[in-house]
Order: C-alpha cells, then sequence, then structure tokens
C-alpha cells in the first residue's frame, strides 16, 4: 500500500494531500478525492492488474476454442525413381489433396464450455480484486481523512489552552488570581500541545499506510 499511495501522490501531483502542518489551527481539505485515489491505485495494483491480464488470457482463449480445425495441404509423388520411361523426374505424379478434421462427439462444444468456464473464473478473479482493492483504499483513505480532522481539532485546543493561559497571567498580575492558576492553565497548555504532536503523527501513519 505505501507503494501504492506514492503513485497516487505522483499521479495526482500533491506532495502531501492529507498533512497537517504543525503550526496550522485549521486543516484544509484533501485535494486528493477517494475516487481520484481509487482511480490513481487501480491503476497501480499489481493484483489488479493480474486480474485484467487473467481475463485478457481467458477471452484470447476462449476466441480459440470456438474456432474449427485448419484445414491440412496433403501432398505425395510417385514414379520418382523410376526405370526406363519413367526415369527422372518428368514421369513423376504429385497428387494434391486437402483434409479439413470433423470433430465428432460434440469436441468443440466442450471445449467451448471449458473456455467459457475458465473466462467466467477470470472475471469472478477481476471483480474480487477490483473490490478488494475499493475495500482497502477507501478504508486507509478515511482513516487519514479521520486522522486529519483529530489533528486539526487538537490543534485548535492548543490555540484555545494558549488563551486561557494568557488571560490566567493578565488576571496574576492584576492580583485577581493566584499563580496556581497560571500554572495549571500553563500545565493544561503543555497537555493539549503533547495531544496535538500525537495526532500529527498518528496522521502521518494513516498517511503512510494509504
Amino acid at each position: 500500500m505505501k507503494r501504492m499511495m506514492a503513485a497516487v501522490l505522483a499521479a495526482t501531483a500533491c506532495a502531501s494531500t492529507l498533512s497537517v502542518q504543525a503550526q496550522n489551527t485549521e486543516s484544509a481539505p484533501p485535494s486528493l478525492t477517494l475516487d481520484e485515489a481509487l482511480a490513481a491505485a487501480g491503476a497501480v495494483s499489481p493484483a489488479v492488474e493480474a486480474s485484467q491480464s487473467g481475463v485478457r488470457a481467458a477471452e484470447a482463449q476462449r476466441s480459440v476454442a470456438g474456432l474449427r480445425p485448419n484445414p491440412s495441404l496433403d501432398t505425395m509423388t510417385e514414379n520418382v525413381a523410376g526405370t526406363g520411361m519413367y526415369k527422372g523426374l518428368r514421369s513423376s505424379e504429385t497428387t494434391v489433396g486437402l483434409s479439413l478434421p470433423l470433430e465428432l462427439g460434440g469436441k468443440r462444444s466442450a471445449r467451448v464450455g471449458v473456455a467459457n468456464a475458465q473466462l467466467d473464473r477470470a472475471t469472478l478473479d477481476a471483480v474480487i480484486a477490483q473490490a478488494d482493492l475499493r475495500l482497502r483504499v477507501t478504508q486507509a483513505y478515511n482513516d487519514a481523512v479521520a486522522a486529519q480532522r483529530r489533528t486539526a481539532n487538537a490543534r485548535e485546543q492548543v490555540g484555545i489552552a494558549a488563551e486561557v493561559l494568557r488571560a490566567a497571567r493578565i488576571r496574576v498580575a492584576a492580583g485577581r488570581a493566584s499563580p496556581l492558576e497560571e500554572q495549571r492553565a500553563d500545565v493544561a497548555r503543555l497537555n493539549a500541545e503533547g495531544a496535538a504532536e500525537r495526532a500529527e503523527r498518528s496522521a502521518q501513519v494513516a498517511l503512510g499506510n494509504l
């Protein structure tokens, strides 16, 4: 999946579509949509490509199975090594025949039936591969978007905690609150910053799982 997401990002010319900058308090919406991620992932998925190749091969086999046997050309030359008036090649006789094999016992229909079954199986495998890819990409994309939102909320809490600390410092400086209030506000700010950093790391991990 890491290689898959690298191709997705390259295809959409986005160096970091879901990452959140540490200094921003608001999260920009992802520039890569889910449909774009699915399309780009499908273009580089080995499993999907292999399943599609299997379908193409089965279709070719189905076409060949429906063909009738090729006719064959038979030649026979006589009187090549004769004697007397039949000596040499002037008196040789060449017989040309055209033969067409005749399939009996439903061989052709049986061959076509087997080819059809193989094509059906290859088509089913391709559908399963596409569905599996869609499930994995969708889940990873949703996880990354959710992590991005959590990071934005965490950064917002950092801003709120910073404002509370600023207000506490003003109150302490004015003698309207004890220094303990400022200390508590500072601890809350540090906790908020720690939570934001953890959220950002989680967002990076979620992005890396794509």
